[in-house]
């Protein structure tokens, strides 16, 4: 599990989402959260305070598949 904190249009939001649901964004510069019942959001990183995870989570494998 992550924990995300960042700035929406109702002010600062903290949510707990599997850290499977976190990638970069290709829209823009920033990441892509898929938050569950709620949909994308893409979320620039001017507007993100922080995701905490464990260092196993936060690997990134770049071998292709």
């Amino acid at each position: 599990m992550a924990t995300i904190a960042y700035e929406s249009p109702d002010g600062t939001r903290s949510t707990e989402i599997d850290a499977d649901q976190i990638t970069d964004s290709g829209r823009v510069q920033g990441v892509r959260i898929r938050l569950e019942g709620e949909g994308v959001i893409h979320l620039p990183y001017t507007r993100l305070y922080w995701i905490r995870m464990s260092e196993a989570e936060g690997k990134v494998d770049y071998s292709s598949a």
